[in-house]
């Protein structure tokens, strides 16, 4: 079971890597920064909250109907704070995502996987099991006129029992976040 735990990790972390890789080799350009803030979605033993600063990074193939509209890949990081049982903690991010869009100004549909960074496992009565964490979302955007955007996404962010025995905490936390980004 431990080793079947292994290689998915591996997986998981090498296709990071070759996205990653690839994204610095070819054309692409910086789409979007902005700030988050989120609250927590569902009871746990604590509260939760968090704040960040991110930045998108779009890589350069997309796949377009006629229309214009499609699928473009991203690569997403954010730093932030991660506040919950008295205590506030750092809260970092690196991963992939699609964004179904059209060019321009409007509505963007999104969804993606992340790595997250802790700096502790345990906020108050709230173990997380690991500081490395794995994180998916869905969300939407809107790109208005000048520049100026605003997103939604519900997220969720736990260590998804990936490098970890059954004995191991994972009870996670899902969070609604709200962004107000610069798209360029």
């Amino acid at each position: 079971m431990f080793k079947r735990k292994r290689v998915r990790f591996s997986i998981l972390f090498v296709l990071h890597i070759c996205v990653a890789l690839a994204a610095l080799t070819a054309q692409a350009d910086w789409q979007e920064v902005g700030l988050r803030m989120g609250i927590q979605a569902g009871p746990k033993r604590e509260y939760f909250h968090q704040y960040e600063a991110f930045a998108v990074y779009g890589l350069p193939w997309s796949w377009r109907l006629p229309s214009g509209w499609g699928l473009e890949p991203q690569l997403n990081t954010a730093v932030g704070t991660l506040v919950g049982g008295n205590e506030t903690g750092f809260i970092g991010s690196v991963g992939t995502g699609l964004s179904f869009n059209k060019p321009g100004n409007g509505i963007a549909l999104e969804a993606g996987v992340n790595l997250n960074l802790l700096d502790r496992r345990q906020f108050g009565q709230q173990d997380f099991g690991s500081i490395l964490l794995w994180g998916a979302y869905v969300g939407f955007s809107y790109r208005l006129t000048g520049g100026l955007g605003v997103s939604y996404r519900i997220q969720h962010v736990s260590n998804n029992r990936i490098l970890y025995t059954s004995c191991t905490p994972n009870p996670g936390v899902d969070m609604h976040m709200i962004g107000f980004s610069w798209n360029f």
